[in-house]
């Protein structure tokens, strides 16, 4: 597991509750995605620190261009099946761009996951 972006993760839904209260990225309204690892904050790259939950960047960091974490109410994640339907394509095409990491997907339990803000990097 990379340090600043994360791919496939076999995780329980316990862990990945516990994950998502140590990541502050997959709750803010600024996150860009997984798969990019950006920010608005960070265009380039967030921070380690941040990824990592050392910080919940609630205040200002260097380089966070005046914009700190802020809650987005919902993160939203879709099966392979209802990601399928939603773009009419056969669910095998989302699974060949999950295995290729075109796409980050999460497990979470016995289900492959896709977060709604990495969608667009399936379109590309």
């Amino acid at each position: 597991m990379g340090d600043l972006i994360f791919f496939r993760h076999q995780i329980t839904d316990c862990e990945l509750a516990l994950k998502l209260l140590k990541t502050p990225c997959y709750r803010c309204k600024h996150f860009l995605g997984a798969k990019a690892g950006r920010c608005n904050a960070f265009p380039g790259q967030i921070p380690g620190l941040i990824w990592s939950g050392k910080s919940q960047h609630t205040e200002p960091l260097p380089g966070d261009r005046g914009i700190q974490f802020e809650l987005n109410i919902a993160v939203e994640f879709l099966t392979i099946s209802e990601l399928a339907k939603v773009l009419k394509v056969n669910p095998k095409t989302i699974y060949r761009a999950v295995w290729s990491k075109k796409v980050p997907a999460y497990k979470i339990g016995k289900a492959l996951r896709i977060a709604k803000k990495d969608i667009e990097l399936f379109r590309k």
